[in-house]
């Protein structure tokens, strides 16, 4: 049995249960499948990496928003720099009615999430090739959630981001041990939302008041 797989199921069994726990983890079960697949061809996680972490240090991480009473139901939301599709894969299992939009620089990338979100049989993913400086006429306004889990936040992302979001929008900011990037944001509510498994994790929730 994988231990950290059990992990992440007790995870979810303090959320869901029934069908839904079922549907949830035979979701799962698949990105875990697809994931360490592709990755031999393209790099979406740390080759490096014990597989088995993936159910916790990404899974798990990815959904500790939770945690934050974000509402995050029938919302459009933009994972920004989604590499492995990390959190917003995860976040279009749980949250069906809302549509994930999976931004990253690397048509590489997408190209895998494409084939994994078509395995999964997720509906209401769509990746965009794009960096966020460029994200402009098409998307303005447009996002109520932004997520950001692996990419440091540089002032020149600052205007961008909040550009895209609507305005009331949330943009929801995944630090470890090292957040000095949260500098950039005057005004921002700071989760701690660490974790035996994980390790010091922070989630910082920022509005956009403009």
């Amino acid at each position: 049995m994988n231990k950290n797989r059990n992990i992440f199921i007790s995870f979810l069994k303090e959320r869901f249960s029934g069908e839904k726990l079922n549907e949830t983890v035979a979701k799962f079960d698949i990105y875990f499948s697809r994931l360490v697949e592709i990755n031999s061809q393209v790099n979406l996680f740390s080759r490096q990496a014990d597989i088995n972490d993936l159910w916790t240090l990404h899974f798990m991480d990815s959904l500790l928003i939770l945690e934050t009473a974000a509402d995050l139901d029938n919302k459009i939301i933009c994972d920004i720099g989604t590499g492995g599709g990390l959190p917003g894969i995860p976040l279009a299992i749980i949250y069906p009615n809302s549509k994930i939009y999976l931004l990253d620089s690397k048509q590489k990338k997408l190209s895998a999430i494409n084939k994994i979100c078509a395995e999964i049989g997720l509906t209401n993913c769509r990746t965009v090739h794009a960096r966020i400086e460029d994200m402009r006429q098409d998307y303005e306004g447009f996002f109520d959630v932004l997520t950001c889990r692996a990419l440091k936040i540089t002032p020149d992302f600052v205007t961008p981001m909040k550009r895209i979001m609507k305005r009331g929008g949330k943009m929801f900011l995944y630090k470890g041990m090292i957040a000095n990037d949260l500098n950039a944001f005057e005004t921002k509510d700071i989760y701690d939302v660490t974790r035996a498994e994980i390790g010091k994790r922070i989630i910082a929730k920022i509005e956009n008041c403009n």
